[in-house]
């Protein structure tokens, strides 16, 4: 049985950004009726039958340890903990029959994850008619991040193995508890300072529970070669991603100027890999820190002097060790009461967190061509949606084609406006006459 023999751990530590985003996972429960969930979505070109799946698993055994393990939160101040329960069945493998496979169920697009009853993961398997199947993967975020979740599908559908290592990294930070608190205090104070109101937003506070929403924008490849040559050209240098947010940024601000509201600053966090450049591990455990940019309203109409603002802010954050003493600082909170905990996160912006989130999952899967004996046709990434301020963009590139997941909440964006960002944010990023 895993668990036993060493072979896996009996319970798990949750880390600092762990910690954080199971804090997020209950505002946005609070605020949406939604939880803290990734959603990986990959496309097989031929069927997949229920049985050959439930083979497939059967195989891996850190699926059925994995997905065994309950989040035992503990008494206050003590450390919370995914403990396994051995006892417990595997979740069961719903199967879907579509018509189209472009339209995924909302059912599976908003899994609301009990993780103190049920598992923290589950699958879905959805067959098109003829046209092969799509393999659903839902995670709940305080488990793994989007990358962990990448290398943990890998292991469950390819041959490849991963050292005992790889599974968990060990997160002891061996500082005196003195330096601790000082870099939370002085980390606090930046985060404070960074998000001072206004802020510009899309959100509408409103009585009803919002609706989730999701669009996706794919380019060719040929078109991903033009978008990253528009970044050299607008000296984003080796930093496309400062380009993308920045193009992000211009789309968001085109929707609120239509709307004819006042545009604040924006501010947005952008979550940082802590692996290193190959690392086939940790799997469990959030290996994200985080960097905040407050974006001035005065060069958001101006993508290249946007882009250029990025940068510099980027390279003050590293010289002033950002990500490190964020890390320091989430991990120094992992014992305080989540009540407390939540409140001081929603205090700096009086709830409204960011002006919108946004990811860009780099080249992960450049490579990901296998799974489950096929070869692999599509995958994207669904993000949670923290509401509010109910705006999300993940970027990634999937086989050398760039492609963008919004997550937006009805009503708060109408359709005609999610039609207005992509558009400009498409035009943003290819140029003017881009095709």
């Amino acid at each position: 049985m895993p668990g036993q023999g060493n072979q896996f751990p009996d319970s798990v530590t949750l880390n600092g950004a762990d910690y954080f985003l199971l804090q997020l996972d209950k505002l946005m429960w609070q605020s949406s009726g939604k939880r803290n969930v990734c959603t990986f979505v990959v496309t097989l070109p031929e069927p997949l039958s229920l049985q050959e799946l439930h083979s497939q698993l059967a195989s891996r055994p850190a699926y059925q340890w994995l997905c065994r393990l309950r989040l035992r939160a503990g008494l206050p101040f003590c450390l919370a903990k995914w403990t396994l329960d051995a006892k417990v069945r595997l979740p069961t493998i719903n199967e879907y029959q579509l018509a189209n496979a472009e339209n995924l169920p909302d059912k599976v697009l908003s899994a609301a994850l009990d993780i103190k009853n049920q598992s923290a993961f589950k699958i879905d398997l959805l067959q098109c008619a003829g046209a092969g199947s799509i393999v659903v993967f839902t995670w709940h975020h305080a488990l793994m991040d989007a990358h962990g979740g990448e290398l943990f599908v890998r292991y469950l559908g390819t041959a490849n193995t991963l050292k005992q290592a790889d599974w968990v990294a060990d997160e002891a930070i061996k500082l005196p508890l003195r330096i601790r608190a000082k870099i939370a205090s002085d980390m606090k104070e930046f985060l404070y300072n960074t998000a001072q109101l206004p802020l510009m937003s899309l959100y509408k506070k409103s009585a009803h529970k919002p609706l989730a929403r999701y669009r996706v924008l794919a380019f060719t490849p040929q078109q991903s070669l033009t978008i990253n040559n528009r970044a050299g050209q607008l000296n984003a240098g080796f930093l496309v991603s400062a380009f993308y947010l920045a193009a992000t940024a211009n789309a968001v601000m085109q929707v609120q100027k239509q709307r004819g509201a006042d545009t604040g600053d924006v501010l947005v966090p952008i979550p940082l890999d802590r692996r290193k450049r190959g690392a086939q591990g940790p799997v469990l455990g959030n290996q994200v820190s985080f960097l905040f940019y407050r974006i001035p309203n005065a060069v958001l109409n101006d993508v290249s002097a946007c882009t250029g603002e990025l940068i510099e802010q980027m390279k003050s954050l590293m010289r002033a060790d950002s990500p490190r003493r964020y890390t320091i600082m989430l991990d120094f909170l992992r014992r305080l009461p989540g009540f407390v905990y939540r409140r001081m996160l929603k205090s700096p912006t009086q709830g409204l967190m960011a002006s919108f989130f946004y990811s860009d999952t780099g080249d992960s899967l450049q490579d990901f061509d296998e799974l489950f004996g096929q070869p692999v046709r599509g995958a994207i990434h669904y993000p949670p949606n923290m509401y509010p301020p109910g705006l999300t963009f993940i970027f990634s590139r999937f086989q050398g084609a760039l492609q963008i997941t919004l997550g937006y909440m009805e009503p708060d964006v109408t359709t005609a406006e999610v039609d207005l960002l992509l558009t400009q944010l498409r035009s943003t990023l290819l140029g003017d006459g881009g095709n």
